[in-house]
């Protein structure tokens, strides 16, 4: 638990310096929001906009200051604060991701941005930030009928190139984490869509020998890297846990995924790795996807361990910041808002909630009702575990216990009743220590938990 209290300081450190620059900031990929580089002409041309991209990509810190570059609110940033792909809500940005949604039904990147394959324009809708944007809104409560996910649907429908979903409307490019975030996203709001398992089938027919998965299927997508694999391993579970057995091959794709990527994408330290098989320059964001891959496939002490290395190696306390990554020579000290800032306390709060559920299930059942006997001789262990809870789980249970009351209430069960509201009570008075604002309204017992 102690462990768990500093990641939270930690945590909550970044987040408040993120919330002090209004969630805006650099990222690795903006070079061409560059007013330098916008006025010099050279913006119409193909190579000047790659070279000029990976300048600024790989370039010194001050560059981005000689070129320009103002800092960016980044709707990806937002949804992974929201809780997308499988993380934590820490903050409501849903009003600011609705009105961020484009007229076609997509959301994107606040820059414009030149790969090998495709350019695209600045907020152009591309299959990611839509995907990431679809399971946040949906993580916070947003209906799968509401005209929002509609319109999201009809846009991720539009990407659709005869076996896999494309990145962008315009580009026929196959990224197999694409193409699978794509089909999870319209999985949550249309999931008969027969577009979905074919993409999925297409994917684990994808899968090498070894267990592992290229980027892509083009000459220059043919690497193998960490947080790509964590990305595709994770939506893959999340096909297995919704249950769909139709998808044959799912579970052995997964544990041979899995062995590879523990095998490869980790170096002999056990610390994560950017590309498998390879050591070198360690990408802050290859590190927080391995610290929530870890927590998702039962491995949460490794990924305790794994943040801790992270806090000590590429973490300036003095700032409140991860930096982007740790090099041959010592750590680069560029910090990107998406890429790193809300990567780290997503991955972060993912390892807390885990760590704190499995410590509560010492005293406790989290997911249960919570029941207090009088006297109660496990009260003590209850609170200092009630104290370390995450939130989303703090909240969850309180929502849980409040719907037993009102059954219990109804069926006239007064002594289970009796130790149900000493539970509420409890979960109000430590709410309020740590500032978490519980609603106490009454809600209908039939309603499921959000």
């Amino acid at each position: 638990m102690a462990n768990n209290a500093h990641l939270m300081a930690v945590r909550d450190r970044v987040l408040a310096e993120m919330a002090k620059a209004d969630f805006a900031g650099a990222d690795p990929f903006d070079g061409l929001e560059s007013r330098l580089f916008r006025k010099s002409g050279l913006m119409g041309f193909r190579t000047a906009r790659l070279a000029w991209l990976q300048a600024i990509k790989r370039g010194p810190g001050w560059l981005r200051s000689l070129a320009m570059i103002p800092p960016l609110r980044n709707g990806k940033t937002l949804a992974l604060l929201q809780g997308a792909a499988g993380g934590v809500g820490l903050c409501d940005f849903r009003a600011e991701l609705v009105a961020l949604q484009n007229d076609d039904g997509g959301w994107g990147y606040p820059f414009a941005w030149q790969a090998r394959a495709f350019y695209a324009t600045r907020g152009q809708s591309n299959a990611i930030v839509t995907s990431f944007v679809v399971d946040a809104l949906m993580a916070a409560g947003m209906a799968d009928d509401d005209p929002v996910m509609g319109r999201a649907a009809v846009f991720l429908s539009r990407l659709w190139r005869d076996g896999f979903f494309a990145y962008l409307d315009h580009s026929d490019a196959e990224v197999h984490n694409v193409s699978l975030w794509a089909a999870w996203a319209l999985h949550r709001i249309d999931p008969a869509n027969p577009m979905i398992g074919s993409a999925v089938n297409r994917v684990l027919a994808a899968q090498n020998p070894d267990g592992s998965w290229a980027y892509g299927t083009r000459s220059h997508h043919r690497f193998i890297d960490g947080f790509h694999t964590g990305y595709v391993l994770d939506l893959l579970d999340r096909f297995r846990r919704a249950g769909d057995g139709g998808m044959a091959g799912l579970e052995k794709a997964i544990g041979r995924g899995y062995g590879f990527y523990r095998a490869k994408c980790f170096d002999g330290d056990g610390n994560p790795r950017s590309f498998a098989g390879r050591d070198g320059f360690v990408d802050c964001h290859a590190v927080a996807q391995s610290i929530a891959s870890l927590c998702r496939f039962g491995e949460a002490a490794e990924a305790n361990r794994i943040a801790d290395w992270a806090i000590e190696t590429l973490f300036d306390a003095n700032r409140g910041v991860f930096y982007a990554g740790l090099g041959r020579f010592g750590p680069d000290r560029r910090v990107y808002m998406r890429w790193t800032q809300a990567w780290m306390v997503w991955a972060l709060s993912i390892v807390i909630e885990k760590t704190a559920m499995i410590d509560a299930t010492d005293v406790f059942d989290p997911t249960a009702p919570l029941v207090f006997a009088h006297p109660d001789p496990a009260r003590p262990a209850k609170e200092d575990a009630l104290r370390v809870l995450s939130e989303g789980a703090f909240r969850e249970l309180f929502h849980v216990t409040r719907i037993e009351a009102q059954k219990m209430r109804a069926s006239g069960d007064m002594e289970a009743l009796y130790g149900l509201t000493r539970g509420l009570k409890t979960l109000q008075r430590i709410g309020g220590d740590r500032g978490i604002i519980l609603n106490a309204r009454r809600v209908e017992i039939g309603a499921s938990a959000k």
